[in-house]
């Protein structure tokens, strides 16, 4: 796996959007397909017969999650076509089921990998279906839809594809939330609000298929059949992308999945990345610590929250662990506010709405959050203000963020812990009804995989919860120490007041 770009489809439009490693605000570049006239092309009958269809729901390539033995054969294609002798090899590990073990003494500071740019995917790669490659070029498909079809195009091919050793040794159902069903979001992630993410994720990919299938696939069914190109195999191969595509920031940020690199899993320990080297004329990555022999060797996908990591990579690290771990807390103007109407229409033209996520980290919370809450508690007589604090509420503007209201700040303080407890009793209620949730399941493999998911939703509503109970505390303290002082100015007051009586 690798450092991951987050995107956002809509089903009319194919918007990329930029890494939520970089700390961007810039608005994002809408690509339509366009509606060109059809294109004629040719395709043998053995190169359509050639492609293995997907039935049943079924992914015909890839492998289980743990197999050694695709991976093996990834290795050795990989040093049959170029990549240099390597200090890591492909073994199962504690975490991640497969990685990249030191065979060597690895010193901190040190480059590995070295993956040439010629076994590197990216949208420029040479499909084998050349046809197929074109009509999606013609149409300006974007980077990310580009490659999902082209995965799957290249995986339909089996061994006539040059990328067969690579995609045998893909997991054929990625950890994803791409692959819970929506009764298990809602039974197992309802406290949380990377449910929400989770859907609309899922709403865009199919929106991305539908768009799509009804612009190019229905048109060229003798390159796209339905029985390869479906939203089961999109599912798969956008489960891939989030997983794995990787933003290299010296190929002018191109995005591409990089064989063998991708087997490195993430730890919160380090902050090393893969990048192109252009000395090297390779993919790399400079050790931040040093590595013994029969270690697992880790990269980091970024500074992402729990949510963000279970979301694209199916995984929850131990709690306390990650330091950049956030959760979402929802603010709301309450719809009996005389200024309702006004407030939500100044909201919305700093792209914001009547209800709106912040991320909580245990060492605080954004000054976006602060400058909502004064919005929501302020009265009809500071109007005046109310533009003010819409724009400092949003992260797309360069407003002045740090808003200052001692006369509204113990109201939006107490308004922030309102919606803080809110939620903490949404996860109390989850965490002390997970031990009797019902698994209704029948088959020993689906026990097991609902097992594995409630674990990874208690993991992950334990972390947000912690997050949560340190910013009540925090808010609890400072009303309190607010109200405290207020006590004591005011007895300070009367005391003066009754000597001059």
């Amino acid at each position: 796996m690798a450092e991951v770009s987050r995107i956002l489809y809509t089903t009319t439009t194919l918007i990329p959007s930029f890494s939520p490693s970089q700390k961007s605000h810039s608005a994002q570049r809408h690509l339509t397909i366009s509606r060109k006239p059809q294109i004629h092309c040719s395709i043998s009958a053995s190169d359509a017969s050639s492609r293995t269809a997907v039935t049943e729901s079924a992914i015909p390539w890839g492998c289980e999650i743990d197999s050694l033995e695709n991976a093996s054969g990834l290795q050795r294609w990989l040093s049959e076509s170029g990549l240099p002798p390597q200090k890591m090899a492909i073994e199962r590990v504690d975490v991640g089921e497969r990685g990249l073990v030191a065979l060597k003494n690895v010193r901190k500071g040190e480059k590995l990998l070295f993956v040439p740019p010629s076994l590197v995917i990216t949208a420029d790669s040479e499909w084998s279906s050349p046809e197929a490659g074109e009509i999606l070029k013609r149409n300006s498909v974007p980077d990310w839809p580009l490659l999902a079809t082209y995965l799957i195009s290249e995986a339909s091919l089996m061994k006539s594809s040059r990328w067969s050793s690579y995609v045998s040794a893909l997991p054929r159902q990625p950890y994803s939330l791409l692959y819970w069903s929506r009764a298990e979001l809602d039974r197992y992630l309802e406290a949380s609000q990377i449910r929400e993410r989770a859907i609309e994720r899922i709403n865009n990919v199919i929106g991305t298929y539908n768009d799509l299938r009804l612009r190019i696939f229905s048109k060229y069914p003798s390159l796209f059949p339905e029985e390869v190109f479906n939203i089961e195999t999109f599912k798969w191969s956008f489960g891939i992308l989030f997983s794995r595509l990787v933003r290299l920031p010296s190929m002018d940020g191109k995005f591409a999945l990089v064989p063998w690199a991708d087997m490195l899993n993430h730890s919160c320990d380090v902050e090393t990345f893969l990048d192109y080297d252009k000395s090297s004329k390779g993919i790399v990555f400079t050790t931040d610590r040093p590595y013994q022999p029969g270690e697992q060797v880790f990269i980091s996908y970024g500074k992402k929250s729990n949510g963000e990591l279970l979301l694209s990579y199916g995984f929850v690290p131990k709690e306390g662990t990650n330091p950049s771990d956030s959760v979402e807390l929802s603010l709301s103007l309450k719809k009996s506010d005389k200024c309702y109407d006004e407030k939500l229409q100044l909201l919305k033209k700093n792209g914001l709405s009547a209800s709106q996520c912040f991320p909580v980290k245990i060492t605080g919370w954004p000054l976006e959050l602060m400058a909502y809450a004064y919005l929501a508690v302020s009265p009809s007589s500071m109007r005046g203000k109310f533009e003010e604090m819409a724009a400092a509420a949003s992260n797309k503007t360069t407003a002045k963020k740090d808003l200052r209201y001692p006369e509204m700040e113990e109201q939006a303080l107490q308004f922030i812990l309102d919606s803080c407890e809110s939620s903490i009793s949404k996860y109390k209620k989850f965490l002390q009804e997970s031990g009797s949730l019902d698994l209704d399941v029948t088959s020993p493999k689906q026990l097991n995989r609902r097992l594995f998911l409630k674990q990874l939703a208690v993991d992950l509503c334990t972390s947000e919860q912690r997050i949560l109970f340190r910013a009540q505390y925090i808010l609890r303290r400072r009303l309190r120490d607010m109200r405290t002082g207020e006590l004591r100015a005011l007895r300070i007051f009367d005391g003066f007041r009754n000597l001059f009586q």
